[in-house]
């Protein structure tokens, strides 16, 4: 396909969503899944235009930013036991871990509890939503940091980002101690999709991989990301937990076979899957990170970053 037609197919597609006014629709899966409660469109035709990044990971340049954690506490102090230094510091390394691949460091600036009958347990990604007015109104949220806040409890998901390009998120108690929420909501603020999940008509990612297909889209269907394989919502009887592998006789909606490679099942950005071990991000999906960062239309990465 033509690169000047790709261009003009997605500012199309992208012009249609401003249309529809898909900016503001959340969606929610099981509770071991995530919420995302504002799905804005994941690309910005650009607030400036943005440097030419590198394609090595190890030629971005470091960047650092702050991270803190608000932890939700029953009134009388009790609850949300696993909201401690801790835990807080090996979840911050669990995050350097997968971040400083792409040269990407979080530093840890403190925590505080906050104690609320009302937030300590949240039904609802509407729920996450209010509790973020509340913060904000109390003074509870900080502008120079990624802003974690941990209630003990969540009813029908296990972490939430609140926008792409943004800097507020929420996991559950048990996601604190336990990897893979985190960094997987940490994707979305960094403007990640799911690897798995945009496979209706109008976003319909082909299989295909060949740049000179007439059916190549994986630059601008699915995540927009080029080396994660094209998936679909995979049901858990299709998984085979022992060796985190799935066998498929689906096709995508051009008629090709999926083929899902157990490196997509194992990707922090793939849902449907929570017997797979989480282990992974592509170099696409970092570079695609770290486009957003240099992009940041509303300057919050930019107030979060250490100079």
């Amino acid at each position: 396909m033509n690169i000047i037609f790709k261009e003009i197919l997605m500012k199309f597609f992208y012009l249609l969503i401003l249309i529809l006014g898909c900016n503001s629709l959340g969606f929610a899966q099981g509770s071991d899944e995530c919420s995302f409660q504002n799905k804005q469109i994941s690309q910005i035709p650009g607030k400036n235009s943005i440097t030419k990044l590198p394609q090595n990971l190890a030629d971005f340049e470091p960047v650092t930013f702050n991270i803190y954690f608000w932890g939700f506490r029953l009134e009388d102090n009790t609850g949300n036991v696993a909201f401690t230094q801790e835990n807080i510091e090996a979840a911050v390394e669990r995050l350097n871990t997968l971040y400083n691949q792409c040269n990407i460091s979080f530093n840890l600036i403190g925590h505080n509890v906050i104690l609320s009958n009302e937030f300590y347990h949240l039904e609802g990604r509407h729920r996450f939503r209010e509790m973020v007015a509340a913060m904000r109104a109390e003074g509870n949220l900080r502008t120079d940091a990624f802003n974690v806040y941990v209630s003990n409890e969540y009813s029908g998901f296990a972490g939430i980002a609140l926008d792409y390009y943004g800097t507020i998120l929420g996991i559950s108690s048990i996601n604190l101690i336990s990897s893979g929420t985190l960094e997987h909501e940490v994707g979305h603020c960094f403007n990640l999709l799911h690897t798995n999940e945009t496979n209706n008509t109008l976003n319909c990612e082909s299989v295909v991989r060949d740049p000179n297909s007439q059916y190549y889209n994986a630059d601008i269907s699915g995540d927009f990301v080029a080396d994660t394989a094209a998936g679909y919502a995979f049901e858990p009887e299709e998984v085979d937990a022992t060796t985190c592998t799935l066998n498929s006789s689906k096709k995508d909606c051009y008629g090709f076979t999926y083929k899902i490679p157990s490196s997509l099942l194992r990707n922090y950005m793939t849902i449907k899957v929570s017997e797979c071990t989480k282990d992974q991000l592509t170099n696409g999906q970092f570079i695609r990170i770290r486009n957003a960062i240099e992009l940041d239309p509303f300057d919050h990465f930019q107030n979060a970053r250490i100079d």
